[in-house]
């Protein structure tokens, strides 16, 4: 907490207030516009900032967002970088005003009616200029000047006033008056930033440009800005949809709505812009425990705003705009919905474009966007303006998700030697890892509630923090920190095999292990590379050291969430009669969990791997009682008791979701 109070005294909160500010100069911008032309001149003016702008957005190939990275990380010594940054904003410039001119005919068939094909020819001049605004922006965010950037913020969105006011006295009505004042706006913002630039030495001992660092800085731009794209599509593809199907008047209420959920959006703008260069001058393990720390508190803080946010729309949206713009109130709050936990997103794009992982912030962006275009068109034709809000808010909520659950799978760590001599690790092949990855994203996403509400349940009845770590044994034999809900009293002596009647597990804990909803945590583990789906149980360091050597093997492999040997012992409640349950387990039962699991380690095809996943998921949901995994000739003759479960989980978190449910292994709760 220290250091994000040291924080929001200096860079933070000058970005707060540079981001408030420009929020109000647009909101009274958006208002200006509505007074003066009515719903159709504000629907026009919210196509006019943003079409140009994304087209030099794609045009450039990600300059802007790639810039930071440039001259703040491990480049930001080389004489070549700055140059080169403006040689490629300067081609990008021209390139898409030459774009925007040959197009301007079909933009202006399709979104501008009410314009002429020159005017919206013109238009074309607010691309170019966007470019050289968004790029003063990111030179001073890369080099380190905060101050400057958090000016230009502020300036780009303030500049309008005025600008329209001079418009106007010159007669220029409607959209000629709103596309002369934004790319006056552009200029006289820009000026400001680069005349800034200039007298901090922005050139000083730069030589010339480099092609070969042209074609890096456009490659890592790519990788990002698709995901930059998809996050405007995402923003506005509703925007566009509503405007062909519902015209101008209909999206001028819905831009109002937007804008003002958008103000949610302050503090997750706030903490990308201003992480972004220092995740990328740190080193690796203290970038991400960093960015660990602040997500959730950012997450809080943008759920806790959302609150007043939503609470006020009634009354201000109608006061500010006028009764037209009542039907602006439902869908605002709706989108405020959404954003609620946008906090969190904003420090992951931070961590992966300062880590140099652009490419991932695309991915998961990009799900975004297929939730929105699929939901946008179900949805607004049938309810307009409610439905590209309900679509909006569930995709901001997806992205959101998809973004922690790729954080979480680029931890980085430090080679830990292996605990185990278990010889070469024999790891995952690449379509398992696919599954795993999308298996336990998919579930991560949807078992997120129900994970905050058991965790909060663990720590009032077991009176101790509701997640418990415990190390076991990885991929060749090197150990990991395993998750699961804490279903034990912390502090009572026992052994390391639980049982079913082990007096350490609460009435809570109970239930979890019935519903194996203590080992949702080890989802995680999976989008981490710790763990995989199917495979043999995570082992404890101790029991594991007691294995026999020869099989060792077992080792290997990564460790499953399921596994044939976990479905076959689901019921057995053998270990329940025995007087020495640790060495009733290693004697009697590891040799046959280790040859079960073998064979299908050595032979871990996709059929198998979903059948398993499949007989785990009817196990846990009850739709079966027994499973038989091996073929008959590996079946041993001794059948386990029906009535159990798996009961020879080692440790607190031990056994995989499916397969172990009433007993897990633990050694201390």
């Amino acid at each position: 907490m220290r250091s994000l109070r040291k924080l929001s005294r200096s860079a933070l909160s000058g970005n707060l207030a540079a981001l408030g500010g420009a929020l109000v100069a647009l909101s009274i911008a958006t208002l200006v516009v509505a007074r003066a032309g009515g719903p159709a001149a504000v629907g026009d003016y919210a196509l006019l900032r943003i079409m140009p702008w994304l087209l030099a957005v794609i045009v450039s190939g990600g300059l802007a967002s790639a810039s930071a990275y440039f001259l703040a990380g491990p480049t930001r010594d080389d004489p070549q970088v700055r140059p080169t940054l403006i040689v490629m904003a300067v081609a990008a410039a021209v390139a898409s005003l030459l774009i925007w001119v040959v197009a301007s005919p079909a933009i202006r068939a399709v979104f501008f009616h009410d314009l002429t094909t020159a005017l919206v020819a013109w238009a074309g001049l607010k691309a170019t200029s966007r470019l050289f605004v968004i790029t003063a922006k990111a030179a001073s965010q890369g080099t380190g000047d905060l101050p400057g950037s958090n000016w230009l913020i502020f300036l780009e969105e303030l500049m309008f006033l005025p600008a329209y006011a001079v418009a106007l006295m010159f007669g220029l009505r409607g959209g000629a008056g709103i596309i002369a004042a934004l790319i006056l706006s552009d200029v006289a913002t820009g000026m400001v930033g680069w005349r800034r630039l200039v007298r901090r030495g922005y050139l000083a001992g730069s030589s010339k440009p480099s092609p070969v660092l042209a074609r890096r800085i456009y490659a890592f731009g790519m990788r990002g800005q698709v995901g930059s794209i998809m996050t405007l599509v995402n923003l506005r593809l509703d925007f566009m949809i509503i405007a062909l199907l519902a015209g101008p008047v209909v999206l001028g209420v819905y831009a109002v709505a937007s804008k003002f959920a958008e103000l949610l959006r302050l503090l997750p703008t706030a903490f990308n812009w201003v992480f972004y260069p220092s995740f990328a001058k740190q080193a690796p393990v203290e970038a991400w425990r960093r960015a660990a720390w602040l997500m959730p508190r950012a997450a809080a803080c943008t759920a806790f705003a959302a609150i007043p946010l939503a609470s006020v729309a009634g009354p201000v949206l109608p006061l500010l705009y006028g009764s037209d713009f009542a039907g602006a109130v439902l869908p605002s709050q709706l989108l405020l919905v959404g954003l609620t936990v946008e906090g969190a997103a904003g420090v992951v794009t931070a961590y992966l474009f300062g880590r140099g992982r652009p490419g991932l912030n695309s991915l998961a962006t990009a799900g975004g966007v297929v939730v929105t275009v699929a939901l946008d068109l179900l949805l607004i034709p049938r309810l307009s303006l409610l439905g590209g809000a309900v679509a909006s808010s569930v995709a901001y909520l997806a992205t959101t998700s998809l973004l922690v659950t790729c954080f979480i799978a680029v931890r980085p760590s430090a080679p830990a030697p292996a605990a185990i001599d278990a010889g070469p690790a024999a790891p995952t092949g690449t379509l398992r890892r696919l599954i795993d990855l999308a298996v336990a994203g998919i579930a991560l996403v949807i078992a997120g509630p129900l994970l905050l509400v058991v965790w909060l349940g663990s720590r009032i009845s077991t009176g101790a923090s509701g997640i418990y770590r415990q190390e076991r044994v990885g991929e060749g034999g090197v150990p990991f920190t395993m998750l699961k809900i804490r279903s034990m009293r912390p502090g009572g002596a026992g052994p390391q095999v639980t049982v079913e009647s082990d007096p350490r597990v609460t009435r809570f804990g109970r239930l979890l292990r019935a519903t194996s909803i203590d080992e949702l945590p080890q989802l995680i583990n999976i989008i981490r590379g710790d763990m995989t789906l199917v495979g043999a149980r995570p082992e404890t360091v101790d029991l594991a050291r007691r294995y026999a050597p020869e099989l060792h093997t077992v080792f290997r492999h990564r460790p499953g969430l399921t596994g044939p040997a976990q479905l076959f012992f689901r019921w057995s409640d053998a270990l329940d009669r025995a007087d020495d349950v640790e060495l009733a387990y290693l004697q009697d039962q590891v040799p046959l969990r280790v040859a079960m699991d073998l064979d299908y380690l050595e032979r871990p095809t996709v059929g198998r791997t979903l059948g398993l996943i499949a007989t785990t998921a009817a196990n846990v949901l009850h739709l079966g009682r027994r499973v038989n995994v091996l073929p008959p000739s590996a079946r041993p003759a001794c059948r386990p008791a029906a009535g159990g479960m798996d009961d020879l989980s080692a440790g607190e978190a031990s056994s995989p979701v499916p397969a172990d449910g009433l007993r897990r292994a633990a050694t201390r709760g």
